[in-house]
């Protein structure tokens, strides 16, 4: 009775805006024949997935990372790597042609959270993403890509339609992709150490790895946490009230044959990619369609209106959400319950015992992480909030410092498009970064 209360009480604040939202479409004749043909495509099942380069005017709204890269006069490389369970994973390269010597220069790893992609460093102006801020700070940078989302959606001989290759979490990008693109790195480079930057559930599957290879802390000359999370026991997100069903939520859905989450290719990602590109000046942006996607985007992980980029948002919808599997998020699902930092829970203390050999699923340890760790998170993130980061921060053995971004509305969102993050946050991490990756 709780949880149904507390999810209705959500409701209210979003209706009249969705239905503003509906209303203004439905007053905009122009628009519904690219409705219809979106719709139609997933109906008749000609809908493929991650294949909408073009608009109906033949406008291009979809760029891959590395043509994002070039437009902003770097040069990019694509790596494929295999994990050892036969995920093959895409390793994206930013290349300053204007710097030399590009094999001896300090290495700079980022990994993307969760639904998300390498796009979201390289997502706007040169001198605003923090992908091409490190390039021409003089580093050699690397985007991974966790299995499961728009450029990691392959494997040796599981299908991407089937169950069976959805079977995972963040503990296999953990165990199996981050190790896999780290030594790639490592090996192709010549450099021995990096410096790593993680963002939400790239910090997540860090934590994971040094527990599983604690002989990887070695490798790593800093690693700088934004957003991090572990155990989301105080999360303000809505998510919490999702969790205590997470589990028969995540069966119905497999038993529907609905294994991946929020992909590109996906009805409702179709309609916010070929949707928004139609808002044009006679719209208000909060009366488009567009404002539908923005306010459950902005439900999930909190609204900082100060530092959203309403002009960049339509490009930030074309690549995010990017896909994970739904065990992925009933993971993170899982540590909203019990407030602790654990391996996947199987569902029942039997699966647990064949999985593990405990009825209980094995708890991860911070003080494994020994490498020098900086956290950086915002006073108004919902899904890293401030007292789960400051008890992840306690777990640490070689935090170096936990930095508060200074504006007192940022948000989970902000670390990757704020308005004015590379000032309150991107070149303070540079500059600290360059005392460790020896430019």
């Amino acid at each position: 009775t709780d949880l149904l209360s507390n999810s209705l009480d959500i409701l209210p604040s979003l209706i009249p805006g969705v239905m503003q939202q509906v209303r203004t479409v439905i007053n905009q004749p122009e628009i519904l024949p690219s409705l219809a043909r979106t719709i139609t495509k997933h109906v008749m099942g000609s809908a493929r997935k991650g294949d909408s380069r073009v608009s109906s005017a033949g406008k291009e709204i979809f760029k891959p990372t590395p043509v994002l890269i070039e437009d902003a006069g770097f040069h990019a490389e694509s790596h494929h790597v295999l994990t050892p369970d036969g995920y093959i994973l895409t390793v994206h390269r930013i290349i300053n042609p204007d710097l030399p010597h590009v094999q001896s220069r300090p290495v700079v790893f980022l990994q993307h959270g969760i639904l998300c992609s390498s796009s979201d460093w390289v997502i706007g102006h040169r001198s605003k993403a923090f992908g091409f801020l490190l390039a021409d700070a003089g580093y050699d940078v690397w985007l991974g890509n966790f299995r499961g989302n728009i450029y990691s959606r392959n494997h040796t001989h599981l299908d991407p339609d089937k169950e069976d290759f959805w079977q995972f979490s963040w503990d296999e990008m953990g165990q199996f992709d981050l190790p896999t693109m780290l030594f790639h790195v490592t090996r192709y480079t010549g450099q021995n150490k990096l410096v790593y930057v993680g963002h939400s559930m790239g910090t997540t599957a860090f934590w994971v790895m040094m527990n599983r290879y604690p002989e990887m802390n070695s490798m790593i000359q800093l690693m700088v946490g934004m957003a991090p999370v572990a155990a989301a026991a105080h999360m303000y997100s809505p998510i919490k009230y999702i969790a205590p069903v997470a589990g028969p939520v995540e069966r119905v859905l497999s038993m529907t044959g609905q294994y991946e989450f929020w992909p590109r290719g996906s009805l409702f990602a179709d309609i916010s990619e070929t949707l928004c590109q139609e808002v044009d000046g006679r719209v208000r942006r909060n009366e488009s369609v567009c404002a539908i996607t923005e306010n459950i985007i902005f439900l999930i992980a909190g609204f900082d209106a100060p530092q959203m980029n309403f002009t960049l948002l339509p490009e930030i919808l074309r690549h995010t959400p990017a896909g994970t599997s739904a065990r992925t998020l009933q993971h993170f699902a899982q540590g909203v319950n019990s407030g602790r930092f654990t391996m996947f829970d199987q569902g029942s203390e039997k699966a647990n015992l064949q999985k593990y050999g405990s009825p209980v699923p094995p708890e991860y340890s911070l003080s494994r992480v020994t490498c020098p760790v900086v956290l950086y998170w915002g006073l108004n993130d919902w899904l890293a909030h401030p007292t789960d980061v400051a008890e992840l921060a306690d777990g640490l053995p070689r935090l170096l410092a936990s930095y508060q971004v200074p504006f007192p509305t940022f948000n989970h969102l902000d670390f990757l498009w704020g308005k004015t993050a590379d000032l309150l946050l991107y070149h303070p991490a540079i500059k600290l970064i360059n005392q460790f990756g020896k430019i």
